[in-house]
């Protein structure tokens, strides 16, 4: 008896494309649909390979010549520099999965080692997010980053100290090679860093920030320095826990910032909000996380906030940590209510609060801080919680 024939939906690759999907999450199984006919292969393979968690599974697929390098750790600046690139046709294979990838997850020192080799090609073509550990600065020559690159989250060495500024100058490598990046997430774990010399960089497209590092001032205003004239709307940072430290860059930062998240104490938080250039921020959030703090430095940070952003701001949130204060926590509570109180008028687009305060029995709402009041005229949600 004749075989049936497969259904005619399989022979339409889009169909096939979907149900590889609906198993992205199951790799054995997609691995299975892969080796089950030569229709299902292309699609599942696509699928199985788009996210890859590290570096490793393209180690057997190198030419064997790079491969000896990794089976002996032959990393040694003298055997790289005098080592010849194999020929285009002996990374037919790895050209043939790279091509599939569109998130990596990458620490590893090999994948900078084979980048270097192959200097003068992109590994991972399409791929459009990308999450580094940065083992070692990069070559300038390498070309880590696609041009096809959409998101980047770029995590430091966890050293105590670092000698070079390979984060900020992975940066610039960004900018010159992946210019259509849009989100960017800076991680560092150094006490401190090499200051670096670069200027502003040009970054089109680039339109989210996150910086969540454990640094200096120095290392962050590094930061803010080179990404300040790009288009950001939304950053995300975490300040360090040095209040006494002053704000240096000389010019103002970021523009074209509309929504803006702070981790840190008050007065850090004053400082940073201080030199933004931008004139219409509509979305602010301070969470108070470590340090101590003072009821002048949050009715300090309020002030500043109301004469740069009454007119624009639409969404506040503040949250007052436990942290240890010169002030008993109700009268802290009841100060930071007391400045919004005065300031209300000020905030003339305000519509959503968040209030989350340390709070007790001898801490009280006013009255006036209702939704129908005239002193809140646009406030359509009041979130205010007592910890």
């Amino acid at each position: 008896m004749a075989q049936p024939s497969p259904p005619n939906a399989l022979f339409i690759s889009e169909i096939l494309l979907a149900i590889s999907y609906q198993l992205e999450d199951d790799k054995k199984a997609l691995a299975r649909l892969a080796r089950c006919c030569r229709a299902f292969s292309a699609p599942a393979l696509t699928v199985l390979w788009s996210s890859v968690q590290s570096f490793s599974p393209f180690i057997p697929l190198l030419p064997p010549s790079v491969k000896f390098l990794w089976d002996h750790c032959q990393f040694d600046e003298v055997t790289l520099d005098e080592f010849p690139c194999p020929p285009e046709e002996e990374w037919r294979v790895f050209d043939s999965y790279a091509r599939r990838v569109r998130r990596l997850y990458s620490g590893w020192h090999f994948h900078q080692i084979v980048a270097r080799i192959r200097s003068e090609i992109t590994l991972f073509p399409l791929l459009r997010s990308l999450t580094l550990q940065l083992v070692e600065p990069l070559d300038i020559q390498v070309r880590l980053f696609s041009d096809s690159l959409r998101s980047l989250k770029i995590s430091g060495p966890a050293y105590v100290h670092c000698n070079d500024d390979r984060v900020q100058m992975a940066i610039a490598h960004v900018s010159r090679d992946a210019p259509l990046v849009e989100y960017l997430h800076v991680e560092d774990f150094t006490y401190s860093v090499a200051q670096s010399s670069l200027p502003p960089l040009h970054f089109a497209h680039l339109r989210a920030v996150r910086i969540s590092a454990f640094f200096d001032y120095s290392l962050l205003q590094s930061f803010c320095h080179i990404l300040s004239q790009a288009p950001v709307t939304q950053l995300k940072l975490e300040l360090p826990a040095l209040p006494n430290k002053e704000w240096s860059i000389s010019s103002p930062v970021f523009p074209a910032l509309e929504s803006l998240q702070i981790y840190g104490n008050p007065l850090s938080a004053e400082q940073f909000v201080s030199h933004l250039a931008s004139k219409s921020v509509q979305e602010l959030s301070i969470h108070h996380t470590k340090g101590p703090a003072s009821a002048a430095d949050y009715c300090q940070l309020l002030s500043c906030v109301a004469d740069k952003y009454s007119n624009t701001l639409q969404t506040l949130s503040l949250t007052l940590s436990q942290s240890p204060t010169t002030n008993h926590l109700h009268d802290l509570s009841q100060a930071v209510l007391d400045a919004f109180y005065a300031l209300a008028p000020s905030f003339k687009r305000l519509g959503t609060l968040h209030l989350s305060l340390p709070h007790n029995r001898y801490v009280h709402l006013a009255p006036e801080l209702t939704f129908e009041s005239p002193t809140w005229p646009f406030l359509k949600l009041l979130d205010f919680q007592a910890t």
